[in-house]
């Protein structure tokens, strides 16, 4: 079975990439449906465990799919590349700046170091393990499986695997629609700006991961960003998660393409810098 499923996905790369994508996004996304009786808290934890739980089984579908090195997951060249660490977290926390803005007008203060806590752990445990596991990982592998042997088909590879990432964050879109009931244009931009900014972020962390051979780079690059707003979040609104859905925030035009072009851009041309160095043939043999 999998000598066939490894046939298709040599002869249709996007699509295997993209298939696992839809089936996991789709598993978390079902999850706001039936919790609505646990705190947000609570969907923190049943979030982060289930993002562990689809961690392990796109590293297993990995082995399956023969695009698995244990050397991706080696701490040996954290110090040597740490530099690009230090390059990718500034030119993030300049464009995280910008990410404020996405939220609801109507938030207070309200100190909240427990539920910090919670938010820290899962966007390190859960959020930037899952996604970097599985986009960087998987889909990105899959891709240069097929793609690497030319410096224009990894740069190709990159930039689908980035632009997967970013369309993945329709999800929040759905869920939107869900807890809130209803939809406009406002409500469509800022998550229409956070698939641009994922997008460009994405770009990025392939970059890190390339330039540095290992995925614990972009895994805390992810983590320590995310962290970034959310720690914001945490401390501004108790109801954190149920408050993003159900009281969106709203954008015009204007801050549309403000926010994007301001959020996006400098991780973009980072992103770019990083990969004219990266030559196809020292990326590693998967098969």
């Amino acid at each position: 079975m999998w000598e066939r499923i490894n046939r298709f996905a040599d002869s249709h790369a996007i699509i295997s990439a993209c298939i696992p994508c839809v089936i996991f996004h789709s598993i978390l996304l079902a999850r706001i449906v039936p919790l609505d009786n646990l705190t947000p808290s609570g969907m923190l934890i049943v979030s982060t465990f289930m993002m562990l739980v689809l961690s392990a089984i796109t590293i297993w579908l990995m082995r399956k799919m023969q695009v698995f090195n244990i050397s991706d997951f080696s701490y040996g060249k954290m110090g040597k590349n740490l530099f690009l660490a230090c390059v990718g977290g500034v030119l993030l926390f300049i464009g995280l700046l910008f990410i404020f803005v996405m939220l609801p007008e109507n938030r207070f203060l309200a100190p909240n170091p427990s539920d910090f806590l919670i938010v820290a752990l899962s966007q390190l445990l859960g959020v930037s393990v899952f996604e970097e596991v599985l986009y960087r990982g998987f889909v990105l592998k899959i891709l240069l499986k097929k793609m690497r042997h030319s410096k224009k088909g990894m740069i190709n590879a990159c930039v689908v695997s980035s632009v997967i990432f970013g369309l993945a964050h329709i999800t929040n879109l759905f869920a939107i629609i869900i807890r809130s009931g209803h939809l406009s244009v406002g409500v469509v931009l800022p998550i229409i700006s956070q698939i641009i900014y994922a997008t460009a972020f994405g770009l990025l962390t392939v970059a890190l991961f390339l330039r540095s051979g290992t995925l614990w780079i972009p895994i805390l690059i992810h983590g320590v960003g995310n962290i970034a707003v959310q720690a914001f979040v945490s401390y501004t609104s108790h109801d954190r998660i149920l408050q993003i859905f159900q009281d969106p925030a709203v954008w015009s035009i204007p801050e549309f393409i403000m926010n994007t072009l301001a959020s996006a851009i400098p991780l973009l041309i980072a992103g770019l810098l990083l990969l004219r160095k990266v030559n196809p043939d020292e990326i590693r043999n998967y098969n």
